[in-house]
């Protein structure tokens, strides 16, 4: 049987690569730079004593880039071997599995992008194999053919030419711009692609512009080095990010060889937050997402990352799930924590303003870590009827930590709980339940929910003379509430001032909810609430406590008139449920306002 091989049309590839392998033209100097990387990594193997690695733009603005590396350069053979077939590696011959991490990309595919932008790649390159190895100029085009000559001298060219010629090993690749595409020659432009792709890069990269030349990447990682301070690492993220950070921390992990910084916002994020982040595959960009890296919960960072060991996806948008990048991953959350942790025992004034930008984001933190628990929840706030407390104030206190579930239920009885120097804490904000249960299991502290015993307990019992008096008060108050699925209790409480305290559980708050919900429903959702309704018991489970200390409370005791009364209590019912954070029912507001006009028709006859 014949073996037939694959013929790609490269105008085809060109067209896949533009439309779904590359965002935009932009990558075109990502992939001149991964394949400069290559080649001078691939000399410093071939040639022990090579010079240092160095890269060259030089910018004819609007128009023309030449692309110089001083690499290993390519002999014909090779030419022909990685620039005509499509997808082979200028690194197969390196076998071993840790040269092979050396290398970043391929160099065909990589210098296809070119054509996004020009109409030619002209190379001009001379190997490092041998001394006397010839200068070659290959010349490709979209339509997928070339041509390779090998120069004369430089004395036998004209004057044109001789900035193109090479003395020593390393390639040059020459582009001019489409029409259309001037701004991807510019100087603007090309210092931005290169600061964004190639900043870590630890050999020179200068750009070359009318006699002019410019270094603009850092010889050094910033981060590692005795002589690096924490002001020049904040310089340099706010040059890279272009905002100023509140602070940062420097990591590192043995596995994956990854090492960085993590700079801390200054400004309130939210926990669900995506940062952008600058993460770097041996010294080139690789992506601005952290996912699998950087720990979800660390969304008040911005990071920089880089990393030779841990294996990239196909995509190059990101690393493959494995020991390696889980053990990096651990170390860079063992180092935000072991930050944190230090910052709040040795910089009080920083960590408090860190603390006061990210606290929501902390709570997260602190409830899935024990030993960051016990640091960051003394200085945790909490609303109670004593003010607002931290942690540390709840944690020492003598009395129980008792709690109102609900929003409904904190504004229901923090006056109660208040008029009588008594603690009750508001846990319906985000993580607070969880950080105050948390409190009571590390600490040996009881946490508990508000019982109605314990309300009823901040109430007195009247004097037996006083509870005949109110005998006939509580009957027909009884009766008059009833319509309203509530009872009536005469009891003494502070404050003096607040004339009823209306009780009620979960179960009737969620029956109020759903008649609330049924008087606005259409016929459809209206059986639909119906049915949910039956879930609940019908019995009363509401109270409506009538303080005999109030004067309103007494003066309506002595009323006879069963009629004149109904009036009254009606109205103290529905002001004792707004003063609870209750919403009104229709039929509620309109008894309030039928009350209120009998009251001001029987006020003006009387006039």
């Amino acid at each position: 049987m014949e073996d037939f091989r694959f013929k790609v049309n490269l105008g085809g590839m060109i067209e896949i690569l533009s439309d779904h392998l590359y965002s935009s033209p932009d990558v075109y100097i990502r992939e001149l730079l991964q394949n400069a990387v290559d080649a001078i990594t691939g000399r410093k193997k071939l040639q022990s004593d090579s010079p240092q690695g160095a890269i060259t733009l030089e910018i004819e603005e609007g128009r023309r880039l030449i692309f110089t590396d001083n690499g290993q350069g390519l002999t014909e053979e090779e030419i022909h071997q990685f620039l005509a077939i499509i997808g082979e590696s200028s690194k197969r011959e390196l076998t071993d599995r840790n040269l092979r991490t050396d290398y970043i990309g391929r160099f065909g595919i990589g210098l296809l992008s070119c054509f996004m932008v020009s109409d030619e790649i002209r190379m001009i390159t001379k190997s490092c194999r041998s001394k006397e190895a010839p200068v070659l100029e290959w010349r490709g085009k979209p339509d997928g053919t070339y041509t390779i000559e090998t120069l004369p001298h430089t004395e036998e060219k004209g004057q044109e030419e001789e900035t193109e010629w090479l003395a020593s090993p390393g390639t040059k690749v020459i582009l001019r711009a489409k029409p259309e595409m001037d701004e991807y020659f510019t100087r603007e432009t090309i210092e931005h692609l290169l600061t964004y792709y190639g900043l870590l890069l630890p050999f020179p990269i200068t750009i070359q512009q009318q006699g002019r030349q410019q270094q603009i990447n850092p010889a050094y990682l910033p981060w590692e080095g005795r002589r690096t301070n924490k002001q020049e690492l904040l310089l340099f993220g706010q040059m890279i990010f272009g905002e100023q950070f509140l602070d940062c921390v420097t990591f590192q992990s043995e596995e994956g060889n990854v090492s960085g910084v993590a700079y801390i916002l200054n400004y309130t994020v939210l926990p669900s937050a995506k940062s952008n982040h600058r993460i770097y595959l041996k010294h080139m960009l690789l992506t601005e997402k952290g996912d699998n890296l950087i720990p979800d919960w660390a969304v008040f960072t911005k990071c920089i990352v880089h990393t030779t060991d841990l294996r990239p996806t196909a995509s190059r948008e990101g690393f493959y799930v494995d020991g390696m990048l889980e053990s990096a991953r651990e170390a860079i959350e063992n180092a935000l924590m072991e930050y944190i942790d230090a910052l709040a025992g040795e910089e009080p004034e920083l960590f408090g303003r860190f603390f006061q930008i990210h606290h929501l984001t902390l709570m997260s933190l602190a409830l899935s870590d024990s030993k960051l628990f016990e640091t960051l929840i003394d200085y945790f706030e909490f609303e109670t009827t004593r003010g607002t407390m931290t942690g540390y104030d709840l944690r020492v206190s003598s009395e129980p930590l008792v709690y109102a579930p609900t929003r409904e239920k904190y504004k229901q009885l923090s006056q109660l709980f208040f008029a009588q120097d008594r603690l009750l804490i508001n846990v319906s904000y985000v993580h607070a339940l969880d950080l105050l249960e948390q409190l009571g299991k590390v600490f040996d502290r009881k946490v508990s929910p508000v019982e109605e015993w314990e309300v009823e307990d901040l109430m007195q019992d009247l004097s037996p003379e006083d509870q005949d008096k109110g005998f006939d008060f509580l009957t027909k108050a009884n009766r008059i509430l009833q319509s309203h699925d509530c009872r009536a209790e005469l009891k003494a409480f502070s404050p003096a001032h607040q004339p009823t305290f209306y009780l009620i559980d979960e179960n009737t708050v969620i029956s109020r909810q759903i008649a609330s919900s049924r008087s606005q429903a259409d016929a459809m959702f209206f059986h639909m609430l119906d049915a949910f309704a039956e879930d609940f018991s019908t019995s009363t489970a509401a109270t409506l406590y009538f303080n005999y200390l109030n004067p309103i409370v007494k003066k309506l005791v002595e009323i006879e008139s069963e009629d004149m009364l109904k009036v009254f209590l009606e109205i103290l019912y529905v002001q004792a449920l707004q003063i609870g954070g209750f919403s009104l029912h229709n039929n509620e507001m309109s008894m309030l306002n039928r009350n209120i006009l009998l009251l001001m028709e029987r006020g003006l006859t009387d006039v």
